[in-house]
């Protein structure tokens, strides 16, 4: 049996969007963040992103990033990246994953988890908070 290289996770975001010119395939990542503040609870996400950039990795690879609710562990959602092949150990290799629409039920902690073959790489944790409401102004006496 073949052991699998696990490679060296440079990187791993979550952000509003991630950009990739289509000449040089740099990457610009736009809304880095680690919390979301939302007015009403539950609070539907419409679209954010994963970057994650890795070396020391070579073959050919299934990527799965979960969404967990760390408060009790409970799995929200996965994706799953399946055939990503790199090439060479030295390859730098980053990658921008679309999440189109979330739901956030209640303000938790929350994780995204990084897994190649099975196995935890990285993990990337943010809150969902809700918004504080300004105090009713009171009128003047």
């Amino acid at each position: 049996m073949t052991e699998i290289i696990k490679p060296s996770v440079q990187a791993f975001l979550v952000c509003a969007q991630v950009i990739e010119d289509s000449l040089t395939k740099k990457k610009s990542l736009i809304g880095i963040f680690t919390h979301l503040q939302a007015a009403v609870l539950p609070f539907q996400r419409q679209h954010m992103e994963l970057y994650f950039c890795l070396t020391d990795a070579e073959g050919t690879y299934r990527f799965d990033i979960d969404l967990v609710c760390l408060n009790d562990d409970q799995l929200i959602c996965r994706a799953t990246l399946p055939n990503v092949h790199i090439q060479d150990r030295l390859q730098i290799s980053d990658f921008g994953m679309n999440i189109p629409s979330l739901l956030f039920p209640v303000p938790r902690r929350y994780e995204f988890r990084l897994r190649m073959e099975g196995y935890l790489i990285a993990q990337k944790g943010f809150n969902v908070m809700e918004m504080a409401h300004p105090q009713a102004m009171e009128p003047p006496p």
